[in-house]
């Protein structure tokens, strides 16, 4: 998903917020407009305290905090009307069908009965539930249940999604068919935050990210900054680059050695050189190296960072702050 241009939706300035007298949220800060916006953090890290904040029920000591170009906690209820909510631990409404679960929601967000059905089968239709919306929720998989609640958070039309991992308990197919059905609303125009610890999940519906580490903002931005931040390690291939090539490199500025390619049985199958690049200029040095050594290169690519890789780097890196910062 492409990066959205609009305006930011969440605002965060020097937000502190303790529970119990605990510290939870220490000088958090972040402008974020994505259509996607992935909250990523460890159990502890503040996640749901910043939810919480989010939507105006928890109320921070310092800082401030805007929603949709709205003042919190002044502003909260309407915040709170114009959201939904897909909570993690929260169920569905015990004792009816699907549509009556949905409906029942639809009126707890002010709707009429009448209306509030009509919405319900709506929003069930959106998220591909068929007949099976008139069973008992009782009887329910927990893919049914998933989407029932995603349903349940839709059915007042919000403009914003706030999602508490949406697809635990789903096996593999199933996760990917709601982050699918999830991302079409997202392309429909609602801005969605998914607060979620798996990975895979954020990198297949978000355009941004905040990681939280302990309290504090490891990372706020888009994710292909994260992944791609302007330098990287570039993976040259084809033959005569050698370890003459690598040393005209070395002495031309850039960071560069030998590797061997190997097979997963472990066998060689190839020798290749790799080299640490920064842009344009480490490239035509490059070239002008392997010009001057007559090398012939086949393929060049970029050794691109994985989401995972390029998370734990940014989470160690707060984490060795945060420890410099108490010493």
């Amino acid at each position: 998903m492409s990066a959205s241009n609009g305006k930011p939706w969440i605002e965060l300035d020097g937000v502190d917020l303790a529970r119990g007298g605990r510290p939870v949220l220490r000088g958090v800060s972040a402008t974020l407009s994505g259509r996607a916006i992935g909250l990523v953090g460890a159990n502890g890290a503040g996640k749901s305290t910043l939810i919480g904040a989010l939507l105006g029920v928890l109320r921070a000591q310092r800082g401030r905090i805007r929603v949709m170009g709205l003042e919190l906690p002044q502003h909260a209820l309407e915040v709170r009307t114009r959201a939904g909510v897909m909570a993690e631990q929260a169920g569905i409404f015990p004792g009816g069908s699907g549509v009556d679960a949905v409906a029942y929601a639809g009126q707890l967000n002010g709707l009429p009965r009448r209306e509030a059905l009509r919405r319900a089968h709506r929003a069930l239709d959106a998220l591909g539930v068929g007949e099976e919306r008139y069973r008992a929720t009782d009887g329910y998989s927990t893919g049914m249940r998933q989407r029932c609640k995603l349903a349940m958070s839709l059915c007042h039309d919000p403009e914003v999604l706030i999602l508490d991992e949406p697809t635990v308990g789903l096996d593999p197919a199933g996760r990917i068919q709601l982050l699918t059905l999830i991302r079409g609303l997202a392309e429909e125009g609602r801005r969605i935050l998914l607060s979620t610890h798996v990975l895979h999940d954020a990198e297949f519906l978000c355009d941004e990210m905040l990681l939280l580490e302990s309290g504090t903002v490891a990372y706020a931005g888009p994710v292909a900054t994260l992944v791609d931040p302007g330098a990287g390690s570039m993976i040259a291939e084809g033959e005569g680059l050698d370890l003459a090539v690598v040393e005209s490199l070395l002495a031309a500025g850039l960071d560069a050695r030998l590797e061997e390619a190997r097979t997963r049985t472990g066998s060689v199958t190839a020798t290749r050189l790799r080299f640490l690049s920064h842009g344009d200029t480490d490239l035509t040095r490059f070239w002008a190296v392997v010009a001057r050594h007559g090398a012939e290169v086949r393929r060049l690519r970029r050794d691109s960072v994985s989401l995972e890789d390029a998370v734990l780097t940014v989470m160690d890196g707060a984490r060795e702050r945060s420890r410099g910062g108490r010493s």
